[in-house]
């Protein structure tokens, strides 16, 4: 047995086998991986063996991608002998115009990542599959690229494979502790790991144990967001002409694998079984059928395939899945404990493991991921949230539930609401608020008023005012934004993150932090970036030295880990601390924000006299009150004049009475995230991480303003050598005339070439036009590039004559915020 490794990866399933190949491979120094039984006997023993070629998002379709290279060429080619694969293709059926659609707008996304995908009418799917019945389908969408993986084969081939860059693989070997040490500020590292044959020490662990993850995380005292459920499927006896056919993935129902001259099939029910005491030593283990649970999937497939009607079951499969609470895995650095990485919960959705060990390798090697998985990241679950709680006992059982359901967009859902509520909840609801969800936080997505202009009081959503309902421009957010932009709407920003660094080495860690100075500039608000040491972007922030005290607001999480591990790195006597839940903000926005009466009213709240305060853009309108409860600060996220109230939450609820007493003087109203989103969206500003993330950089996202000259900061090095580069990619601006809605994922087309795809859009009430971003993927790109093009924009496999800008079309220079 080792007593040392550079690092340990727990878990020889397929993301534990991928992720230590990867590490021995690409440099990871001593690599051991452990598995408490033998290779596979978790959950990749019984998995259904499926590789999709594309998924709803870019990362984890990246990942897919990946996966079916490493098994289809790479390892092979390493181990000389096949690695289990075999290429099958997909028919995705639609049984409804709106199916097809999702089909479609997922399709096309992928196409712009490289899948090979094309649109079949009802009477070209038998002349891939003769023995599909086809009567009640409206089309399908057709993926050649698809495959099934044997995963014992699979496995194997990375254990031999890295076995030729000193990857050393044990088995039989329980982990019984991770043991940590703590640093000079009291946080935690990885030390090593106590098993059964002995301890090893380390500074990196990766827990890929799958179902038995949270027993790893629990011998530190963190909670893996992530529950178990039973999962199962059954294969048939022969069917004649079954062999050779492609997948199936029925639509709201069922997937139907040919396995030989067999049929494998299951679904995913609504009402599954949650297995809360998943035994450790739960190896090769099975559960027995519920055939009543499981008639639904056998109703269905008989429907898909008559010939299943009259052929016997060969054998079952009933075992345990981990399920996440928004159906994306667990990866990355733990936000507690530093060396201690996630590998686990992939939410039964195929095989992923090749890529995700590629990306957890590069994240243990290089500090991050090659690409961005922000939607997969450990830290985007506040840590509240992430024990075996209500919201995330809820949200994991709708996800498996709802698997295989249509999504609209903004569809929220039921599941794990109310759950975190703000001061100003009550006001809210009273006022007509249908609520949206953002992690358990409750905020409003929009106000409903009844005929009379009145408000619907403590509104339920039904099939009116939904959020699972076909809506992506409700009335009421065009009448808000109109608002906004004539007379003053009022925010509640409470949710967003608020981080308070201190310690006398604040000024040092902002100033190595921070793209922008905000040291030697008390009270002045100014917008900056985080950046990592190859200029990727962490995070946005808006930050102010205050009272002694340096500040951001950004996504906690995610934005707090970042500022803690730079404190580690560089040995700074400082801290962050997350005040989120006992700091409020009002947003007031419109250019009547400023009206005498407004003013008057923040005086009061402030004791500052007005008329002796210059008002400038980015500054602080006045510092504290005695008190040093209430600050007001110039502030805008819509392209309006504007300000915001932060206040202690004990303070909100009469500060906010005052507000809306003076805003409904100017006929303004309270405004929800959908109306944020649509106003910040045609105003030009980002939202992290769809049009900026950790991959991106100051150059390529356009925000070289927002960097000072210099390396001081993190990443500043990185930058100073980009700036003498070509760019590979530049963000820009599409609107499109036609009256179809882009929401985001749609493919750039520039001189009937695809050079990339929106990263995120909205609908623009001022330009009465569909408004997106994305970036332009053109080697040496350049803004001449971007505007002397030929544009178009498919969405749903459509498309549509579209505009590219450098900027905004709506006031480039944001004139209305210095007003």
């Amino acid at each position: 047995m080792p007593t040392e490794a550079d690092v340990v990866v727990i878990g020889a399933g397929s993301v534990g086998c991928s992720t230590a190949y990867h590490l021995a491979k690409l440099g990871g120094g001593k690599v051991i991986l452990l598995e408490k039984s033998r290779i596979t006997s978790g959950t990749t023993w019984h998995t259904a063996g499926i590789l999709w070629s594309f998924r709803s998002t870019e990362s984890e379709t990246i990942m897919q991608l990946q996966t079916r290279e490493l098994i289809s060429k790479i390892l092979p080619e390493e181990t000389g002998e096949d690695a289990g694969w075999l290429s099958t293709g997909t028919l995705n059926t639609a049984k409804t115009k709106d199916q097809l659609k999702n089909f479609l707008k997922h399709a096309s996304f992928a196409s712009a990542l490289g899948v090979d995908i094309f649109e079949l009418m009802p009477n070209d799917i038998s002349k891939l599959h003769p023995l599909l019945n086809t009567k009640d389908l409206y089309g399908a969408v057709y993926s050649p690229q698809c495959g099934t993986i044997d995963p014992a084969t699979y496995c194997m081939s990375y254990v031999k494979a890295g076995a030729k860059y000193g990857l050393k693989t044990i088995e039989n070997c329980s982990v019984n502790k991770i043991n940590v040490e703590s640093d000079y500020l009291g946080l935690k590292r990885v030390a090593s790991v106590e098993t059964d044959l002995g301890t090893i020490k380390t500074s990196n662990i990766v827990n890929c144990a799958g179902a038995w993850a949270p027993y790893i995380g629990k011998t530190i005292n963190e909670y893996v967001p992530q529950l178990v459920f039973k999962h199962c499927y059954v294969v048939t006896e022969p069917i004649e002409g079954i062999l050779g056919t492609p997948i199936i993935k029925d639509h709201g129902t069922i997937y139907m694998k040919p396995q030989g001259n067999a049929i494998q099939f299951g679904g995913y029910e609504f009402n599954p079984i949650l297995e809360p005491n998943l035994p450790k030593d739960f190896a090769f283990g099975l559960y027995d059928m519920d055939w009543d649970l499981f008639s639904v999937h056998s109703e269905s497939a008989v429907n898909r395939i008559p010939a299943v009607e009259k052929t016997g079951i060969h054998s079952t499969v009933n075992g345990p899945e981990s399920f996440t609470a928004d159906g994306h895995p667990n990866m990355g650095e733990s936000p507690t404990t530093r060396g201690y990485f996630h590998g686990s919960a992939f939410n039964s959705g195929g095989i992923m493991g090749g890529g995700a060990g590629r990306q957890l390798a590069h994240w243990v090697i290089h500090g991050k991921p090659e690409i961005n998985l922000a939607n997969c990241d450990i830290r985007r679950y506040p840590t509240g949230l992430a024990n075996p709680n209500k919201w995330l006992s809820e949200k994991s059982h709708e996800k498996f539930a709802k698997r295989y359901s249509l999504h609209y967009p903004h569809d929220h859902g039921l599941g794990g609401r109310n759950q975190r509520k703000g001061r100003l909840f009550q006001e809210h609801s009273d006022a007509g608020a249908l609520f949206e969800s953002k992690f358990g936080f409750e905020r409003p997505a929009y106000f409903v008023k009844d005929e009379n202009g009145q408000p619907q009081k403590n509104l339920k959503p039904n099939k009116n005012h939904s959020h699972s309902a076909n809506i992506t421009k409700p009335s009421q957010i065009g009448d808000e934004c109109r608002t906004c932009r004539n007379s003053v709407a009022v925010f509640d920003s409470s949710y967003m993150g608020k981080l308070y660094i201190s310690g006398k080495d604040a000024d040092e860690t902002v100033t190595k932090l921070l793209t922008r100075d905000i040291t030697n500039t008390e009270n002045q608000f100014v917008y900056s970036l985080m950046l990592n040491k190859d200029a990727g972007i962490e995070c946005d922030v808006v930050a102010t030295k205050m009272n002694g005290k340096s500040g951001g607001n950004a996504a906690a999480q995610h934005c707090r880990f970042h500022i803690q591990k730079l404190i580690q790195d560089h040995t700074l006597h400082s801290s962050v601390q997350d005040r989120t839940e006992e700091t409020s903000i009002l947003s007031v926005q419109g250019p009547k924000s400023f009206a005498y009466a407004t003013l008057m009213l923040v005086w009061k709240i402030t004791n500052v006299n007005w008329s002796n305060y210059c008002i400038s853009s980015g500054h602080v309108l006045y510092a504290l009150t005695k008190n040093k409860s209430v600050e007001a600060l110039k502030l805008s996220f819509v392209g309006e004049l504007g300000f915001e109230i932060h206040c202690s939450s004990d303070h909100v609820n009469k500060i906010y009475a005052a507000v809306m007493e003076v805003v409904n003087r100017h006929n303004g109203c309270m405004a929800g995230s959908r109306a944020m989103a649509s106003l910040s969206t045609e105003a030009g500003f980002h939202h992290w991480p769809t049009s900026i993330n950790s991959n991106d950089n100051p150059i390529e996202a356009r925000l070289l303003k927002s960097c000072s000259p210099g390396t001081t900061y993190l990443g500043g090095e990185a930058l100073e050598k980009l700036r003498s580069t070509p760019n590979q990619k530049l963000l820009a601006c599409f609107t499109i005339d036609s009256k179809v809605p882009m929401t985001g994922s749609e493919i750039i087309w520039r001189n009937n070439k695809k050079v990339g795809f929106l990263c995120n859009a909205d609908y623009s009430y001022s330009l009465e036009t569909s408004i997106g971003y994305g970036y332009v993927k053109i080697p040496s790109v350049t803004d001449n590039t971007i505007t002397s093009g030929d544009y178009e924009m498919e969405r749903m496999g459509e498309k549509y004559p579209a505009k590219a800008t450098i900027a905004t079309p709506y006031l480039p220079q944001l004139t209305k915020m210095f007003a």
